[in-house]
């Protein structure tokens, strides 16, 4: 493999683009991605060889290997000799360490001589080697608070810090592994363990970083260290709650010694996964540009109508649009979104400047309004204190219910057994909502569906049930009720980019599936208000455009050809116009000589 590496790295060089960071000199693109999903494109884990060839990565749950000379994807390379291929790493120069299948074997495979050695490494190790690749260091993806282990394949010694790992790297000399790890309060503290004698120091507290995956990046003399961080400080809890602060996370310079840290990569947008090769720093970049977009029904050209928003619904009236709103940064996930709502006018312009109507501590969904207008209901991770991180205790995961008008009204909360719940939607007739959720204790990633029934007058829950699907439903991750309440369209998550959307009776029976298509991930559907056709998001070449669909059956109609990503469609109550959340993204690899 080392041989074919050296032969590719004499192709033809990319030719650079140039961009610029607020607080370095001029950058390189070497290499970008557009994004047509919604949130599960990141490109995370970024790994660049020793000599500045090859990165690896991960991106929509897969992994990639690149020539940082051509830009073009390398995946031969890297899934040669196994039959699939989760997770890779560099070990030793030219080498690769792999995660995969071969035959009835399953782990990890380690490089040696010309073929690949299965080992009983555990399966979720996230695995760095010393740069001679004689050394190997990991710490288990799904038990981050087991700390780390250090050795060959015969020996791992065990190192336990007072905190989840969140990344750890060799220094170049390979006399010491360092280390970031969160606390429970948020604070990540970077560790030295030095191989000589095993000993734990604490080179500094009190980094400001994002929950997961974070890469820790040497200068060529070891001294220095690249770090990604939202702030210069301490971490604010409360700050990671605020939908419009500036805490885009920078590449930061900190010196081993004295741990004074600097910024030297800071923009506008999320920078991450430093990697120091070759003289010059690399690192990862998310640009990210979303709005709520309206279209007429009957399609044509979108029209952007409010910036930093998406997941829209239309009040009964069709006078205002609610949304959830909030700057998509990396180190606070969902923490920041609240929701907003603005005053629309007939030609679906807006009339009034944007205003919260839901806000709070972490996660809040678009509300939906009641038929009559006197509620709204919607989903949220509320917590009585500024959490720390998504999955920090105290966070909720559930449906509330408020009065519509006013926003100091007590919140009240429908339901205890949420887990990745979405948006609630209210029955034609007010006295019941319905809602996707995660089984909680039960298996990810796979959405039943909800209905509560309620007191129209008092927002009293007098009952809930799961929806009786067909089994042929594999996740119904979206729902909408039919103008007159006696169906309910599904849009159904079959996995990888498979979807369909099936036609219920109002008590779940009588499945039938109305059409296949391709779709990424939160789509969305809704109906026209006369009941004849299903508005819904899939996609067409490599974006999310909008489609209709005949509820008696027929083929799609594409209502839009949008340079941009479009999801989440709400039809007016007129009929006239669609509201729908737009989203351009991409990921990028910069690098920048030092």
């Amino acid at each position: 493999m080392r041989t074919i590496f050296l032969v590719l790295s004499f192709l033809l060089a990319l030719s650079a683009i140039s961009t610029r960071n607020d607080t370095a000199g001029t950058a390189s693109l070497v290499y970008e991605q557009k994004d047509n999903s919604w949130f599960e494109g990141d490109l995370t884990h970024l790994v660049v060889s020793q000599d500045a060839q090859w990165a690896l990565f991960r991106r929509m749950q897969k992994v990639h290997l690149i020539s940082l000379k051509t830009a073009k994807e390398e995946n031969e390379l890297l899934t040669r000799g196994l039959d699939q291929v989760e997770d890779a790493a560099f070990c030793g120069e030219g080498r690769l360490a792999r995660r995969g299948k071969r035959g009835s074997q399953k782990g990890w495979f380690l490089p040696d001589g010309n073929n690949s050695q299965w080992t009983t490494l555990p399966e979720d190790a996230e695995l760095t080697c010393s740069r001679d690749g004689k050394t190997l260091a990991f710490y288990h993806e799904s038990k981050p608070a087991d700390g780390i282990f250090i050795g060959s394949l015969k020996l791992f010694k065990s190192y336990r810090l007072k905190g989840e790992v969140t990344g750890i790297s060799f220094a170049p000399d390979g006399g010491a592994v360092y280390a970031v790890f969160n606390d429970e309060a948020g604070v990540t503290s970077l560790a030295r363990i030095a191989l000589a004698d095993g000993s734990i120091s604490m080179v500094t507290t009190g980094l400001d970083m994002m929950f997961g995956s974070n890469s820790i990046g040497f200068s060529a003399d070891g001294g220095h260290v690249y770090l990604a961080l939202a702030s210069a400080d301490v971490p604010d809890n409360e700050a990671r709650h605020r939908p419009n602060a500036s805490r885009w996370l920078g590449i930061y310079d900190l010196d081993l010694t004295s741990a004074d840290h600097h910024p030297v990569v800071v923009s506008e947008q999320d920078n991450y996964d430093p990697n120091f090769s070759s003289h010059s720093l690399y690192w990862a970049r998310r640009v990210t540009y979303k709005a709520v977009a309206v279209v007429s029904a009957e399609g044509g050209d979108v029209r952007e109508l409010l910036a930093d928003a998406e997941l829209p619904i239309w009040s009964p009236d069709g006078r205002r649009i609610s949304y959830t709103f909030c700057r998509d940064r990396m180190a606070d996930g969902a923490l920041p979104m609240d929701a907003g709502v603005i005053q629309v006018n007939g030609a679906a312009e807006q009339t009034s400047a944007p205003s919260a109507i839901v806000s709070g501590y972490h996660e809040d969904f678009t509300p939906a309004w009641s038929p009559d207008g006197r509620w709204i209901a919607y989903h949220s991770h509320r917590s009585p204190t500024p959490v720390p991180f998504y999955s920090s205790p105290g966070h909720t995961d559930d449906i509330y219910l408020r009065r519509a008008e006013d926003t100091r009204a007590p919140e009240i909360r429908l339901t205890d057994f949420g887990w990745e719940a979405g948006p609630a939607y209210w029955s034609p007739d007010g006295r019941t909502l319905m809602f996707s959720s995660w089984v909680k204790n039960g298996q990810p990633g796979i959405d039943k569906v909800w209905l509560i029934k309620l007191d129209p007058e008092t927002g009293r829950v007098l009952g809930s049930k799961l929806l009786p699907l067909s089994p042929a439903i594999h996740s119904a991750q979206w729902t909408a009720w039919s103008p007159d309440g006696r169906e309910i369209a599904v849009e159904d998550n079959e996995g990888e980019q498979n979807r369909s959307i099936w036609i219920v009776r109002s008590d779940g029976s009588g499945a039938r599936k109305l059409i296949d298509y391709s779709g990424t991930t939160y789509d969305g559907l809704d109906w026209t208000p006369d009941g004849k056709n299903i508005v819904y998001s899939g996609l067409s070449g490599d974006r999310m455009q909008l489609f209709s669909v005949p509820r008696a059956g027929g083929p799609p109609r594409q209502l839009t050809h949008d340079s941009g990503n479009l999801f989440q469609p709400r039809v007016s109550p007129d009929g006239r116009w669609i509201a729908c959340s737009k989203r351009v993204r991409s990921e990028q690899i910069l690098r920048q000589a030092m």
